[in-house]
């Protein structure tokens, strides 16, 4: 059995995976999220938060691309809160990669 071709067979679909899960949203409920506290958490965080929309919602997108957003039109809408979490990491360019490289070698690391 040829361990290479397998594993090159198979990255495609845990890549997929890790992407699909990492988007994911997570309902919860709008107890403990007021724009009070969800702002508050916003702002140590580094943050954005936006207040009350035309829409009714409100929320805050983190530096890291995570964040919530609370509220809505419908009666469900308005007790609930979607989660979710940060973009899906991507491959560095090589560019990137050489900044990186250069910052080690300036910082004496090897």
């Amino acid at each position: 059995m040829n361990v290479k071709a397998t594993l090159a067979a198979l990255l495609p679909f845990a890549m997929i995976a890790v992407i699909a899960e990492s988007a994911m949203a997570k309902e919860v409920s709008i107890k403990g999220n007021s724009k009070k506290e969800v702002k508050s958490r916003c702002d140590e965080s580094g943050g954005t938060y936006w207040p009350t929309s035309a829409g009714g919602t409100y929320g805050c997108v983190n530096s890291d691309g995570s964040g919530i957003i609370c509220g809505g039109v419908t009666a469900h809408d308005k007790k609930t809160c979607g989660t979710f979490r940060q973009a899906p990491p991507r491959i560095p360019s090589r560019d990137e990669v050489r900044i990186g490289e250069k910052a080690e070698t300036t910082q004496g690391v090897p």
